[in-house]
């Protein structure tokens, strides 16, 4: 009798709490009754009217499908709850499906049993169809039975997206919350299946050899899983990347590169979980994500600079990785050339963009451009990356020379020893030694730059504008040993030979200290070299006008200087005494008002009075002169 008191007070308290409307409390206690003992508690509850009878059975279905997040206050889990429901209403739809739920959960067993038995509840006869939420939760728990008795089934998956397609919003919230545990299954399950329907989304995955699999996903279906996917979770990188891979394999190459580029966005600027955070910043991760957007944005057209900064970002982090990736995503796809092409154009354009820079300079010694190489130097690694051992000899050559230009004289020097050091390979070879010798000039070995300077001077055919290279090189090693007569031969057969090369190479290859210098002693020897031809008063042939000392050679170095300085009147003058000698007065003449704009210098004032003297102006000439003397 002591026994049952318990259980009876408890009921009568429920009764109490039922009375003044507080079904959660009231439900508690005749849990509890039912806990202690179970039969009195269920004679209990049938004896009550059937209006508060429901309201309690309500007030168990709502806990079950809160799944944890109403629980009652008092120490009851739901494994009570259902067994409770379930003796109240024996066939009770939620307690149903809290039951098998956590079959499922516990260790997967009786999986075709509780397919069978949501299959009858969903398709019965006896009784009414269930319907709004109730229905959708069976859909997706006879999807997740059906998915663990046929793994390698699309039917179970089948299911999934067939509940989804009728009820989005309470599909994906019901696979959120009901099956937490196992959204990791059902995110593999669905993405194994995608992978074995198009191979090519798996880029570094087993299913990149084609699957037997007979029973695919259609485009369509693969779309909607993808779709179902983002759904249940939104912030998973790996289907974002899923998503943006199988948006390029069905040709919408835009959209596919604003998820990638959302991507890399991502794993710059946000704070990650922690799950995530590895995967994201990993090398080979950012190189595949770089090299598929590069894909995206070349297919897409119109993004060919981006496409090949991606390219290049991506052979810098994880070269490997990112020529694996090239050749799944550009060669088999037959855009290889194209990108290789575009990689080229960049260079060209860059390097066509930092000689127009140089050749701009208003400071001798200003290394202002510099920095536009980058992207060329960045264009012409990643095409030789691109090849086969690191790169055809032109292009190795082309990337030591920019390496040079950007001051890089070690990676240069290296490059081009390699480069010197190929057996039976002679091609540029007139180019490949001048770059080493400025590389050594630069590394401290006048010796070795010299005799590399010298070997392509003294070649029975040299490159033309290697030889000036080299000359103006020559002449730079001669002006350091303080051979300045020599230097000024060098520079004025530069001069003839290649003039814009030759102002280019001093600008970009001779070290910023030592331009002014240079200018100065070619000034000083061009006077020099005049005043020699003048006073030794020898009559001027055809063939002394091609020698380097003739003024058709110091009028050639006065066009350099004046190039190299234009806002300084003194090449002007020594250009203008050139022309002079050379019997071309007008030239001369002309030149000289341009150099004295706007106040003329006593060494200009004096040349134009011995000008209009030859060319028999008087009146002019004793102008000149007054100004002169006074």
């Amino acid at each position: 009798m002591t026994a049952l008191v318990r259980p009876a007070e408890l009921c009568a308290d429920g009764d109490k709490f039922l009375q003044v409307g507080d079904l959660e409390k009231a439900t508690s206690f005749y849990m509890s009754a039912f806990r202690t003992h179970a039969t009195l508690a269920v004679s209990h509850m049938r004896s009550l009217d059937t209006s508060s009878c429901e309201k309690v059975i309500a007030t168990l279905e709502g806990w079950l499908d809160s799944n944890g997040d109403n629980q009652p206050k008092e120490n009851l889990h739901n494994g009570l709850t259902a067994v409770f429901l379930s003796t109240l209403r024996p066939n009770n739809l939620t307690a149903t499906v809290f039951k098998m739920e956590t079959l499922l959960r516990s260790d997967g067993r009786n999986c075709e049993e509780i397919f069978a038995r949501c299959t009858s509840l969903l398709e019965s006869k006896r009784g009414p169809h269930p319907k709004g939420r109730m229905r959708v939760l069976l859909e997706v728990t006879r999807a997740l039975a059906c998915l663990f008795s046929q793994r390698h089934s699309w039917q179970g998956l089948r299911l999934y997206l067939q509940t989804y397609q009728r009820n989005k919003q309470e599909t994906v919230e019901l696979v959120q919350r009901r099956q937490t545990a196992h959204l990791p299954k059902i995110k593999k399950a669905f993405t194994d299946k995608l992978m074995q329907t198009f191979p090519c989304l798996g880029l570094d995955s087993k299913w990149t050899e084609t699957s037997k699999e007979t029973n695919k996903m259609d485009v369509e279906d693969s779309s909607e899983a993808i779709e179902f996917l983002l759904a249940l979770s939104p912030d998973d990188k790996d289907i974002q990347e899923l998503q943006a891979a199988f948006l390029f394999l069905t040709g919408r190459f835009v959209d596919s590169s604003e998820v990638y580029s959302a991507l890399l966005n991502q794993g710059d600027c946000q704070k990650t979980p922690q799950s995530f955070t590895a995967a994201v910043e990993s090398p080979e991760r950012r190189t595949r994500l770089l090299a598929s957007r590069a894909a995206a944005c070349l297919s897409a057209g119109g993004k060919t600079a981006e496409e090949c900064r991606d390219l290049e970002e991506a052979f810098e982090i994880h070269p490997a990785s990112a020529r694996i990736y090239f050749q799944k995503l550009f060669t088999d796809c037959g855009t290889g050339l194209v990108a290789r092409n575009h990689l080229r154009q960049q260079a060209e354009r860059g390097l066509s963009g930092f000689r127009e820079r140089v050749l701009s300079r208003a400071e001798l010694r200003s290394t202002e451009g510099v920095e536009l190489l980058d992207p060329v130097i960045a264009a012409l690694r990643t095409l030789c990356h691109l090849e086969p051992g690191g790169g055809g000899r032109e292009l190795r050559v082309r990337l030591a020379d920019c390496l040079l230009l950007r001051g890089e004289h070690k990676e240069a020097l290296s490059i081009c020893s390699q480069l010197a050091a190929a057996q039976g390979q002679h091609s540029y070879e007139n180019t490949v030694q001048v770059l080493c010798g400025y590389a050594r000039l630069l590394s401290g070995d006048h010796k070795g730059a010299l005799e590399d300077f010298q070997s392509v001077i003294e070649h029975n055919a040299p490159h033309p504008s290697s030889c000036v290279r080299a000359l103006c090189g020559r002449g730079l090693l001669r002006v350091i040993g303080g051979f300045n007569y020599l230097t000024a031969l060098d520079y004025v057969t530069a001069s003839r030979l290649h003039p814009q090369e030759t102002a280019l190479t001093v600008r970009c290859l001779v070290p910023w200290n030592y331009r002014g210098l240079l200018v100065t002693v070619l000034l000083e020897q061009g006077r020099v070299m005049l005043e020699e031809k003048s006073s030794s008063g020898e009559a001027q042939s055809k063939r002394d006008n091609h020698r380097s000392g003739t003024p058709a050679g110091v009028q050639a170095l006065a066009s350099l200087l004046m190039e190299l300085q234009p806002s300084s009147d003194g090449p002007q003058i020594l250009a203008a005494d050139a022309l002079y000698q050379l019997g071309r007065v007008e030239e001369a003449y002309r030149l000289l008002l341009a150099a004295g704009t706007p106040n003329l210098r006593a060494p200009v004032l004096a040349r134009l009075a011995l000008l209009q003297l030859h060319r028999g102006f008087h009146y002019d000439t004793n102008q000149l002169l007054k100004k002169l003397i006074v």
